[in-house]
């Protein structure tokens, strides 16, 4: 004797119970019960949180396996310049806090993350751009950096090197909210701006 599947029924079964049920109705070409239990399991799907303030229903940049592959590649050449920087240069946190005596509550940036890598930008760790990446340093309330970015639906070719400082010591400075303006739109409404 077949068993009656109702809705009912259905929503008071376990996961795995609703997905042998749904592998039984298949076999047995029983559509209506399939379709009954991959609705009940596709309504108790958590709903996806919105991540760090973005609106509802953003979607995090995709991030295809060439896109991966040109990261690690800027990931090497901003390790490399940073490494070159540092045998040139005292990059240390200990003389950031020299060169910055009069700066309240001084925090000293590292050139690199912990690990020695570049680092990995807000925006990349929102989702909103396929990559994020930077090295900076930071004298006084000044913050130096070189940062590469790729947003989603560019082409590989179109990554972008960004420059940040200080306006009086670049020339063609413009502001980070004409170069980076979904990035910096974001991050404006929940006060990182």
């Amino acid at each position: 004797m077949a068993i009656l599947w109702t809705p009912e029924k259905i929503s008071q079964l376990s996961i795995e119970e609703l997905k042998r049920l749904t592998e039984n109705a298949k076999a047995k070409g029983n559509e209506e019960v399939s379709n009954l239990c991959q609705s009940e399991i596709q309504a108790r799907k958590p709903e996806p949180k919105a991540s760090n303030g973005l609106p509802d229903g953003f979607i995090k940049a995709a991030r295809s396996a060439i896109a991966k592959n040109l990261e690690r590649n800027v990931v090497d050449l901003l390790v490399q310049l940073a490494n070159r920087l540092n045998e040139k240069f005292d990059l240390s946190r200990e003389k950031a806090r020299a060169l910055s005596p009069d700066t309240k509550r001084f925090i000293p940036h590292r050139l690199t993350d912990a690990k020695g890598s570049a680092k990995v930008g807000g925006a990349q760790k929102s989702g909103l751009v396929v990559f994020d990446r930077y090295i900076s340093y930071r004298i006084g309330d000044q913050i130096y950096a070189l940062l590469v970015l790729l947003r989603e639906g560019d082409e590989v070719s179109s990554v972008q090197y960004q420059v940040a400082g200080p306006a009086d010591i670049l020339s063609n400075a413009r502001p980070i909210s004409e170069l980076r303006p979904r990035v910096s739109g974001i991050l404006c409404k929940r006060g990182e701006c």
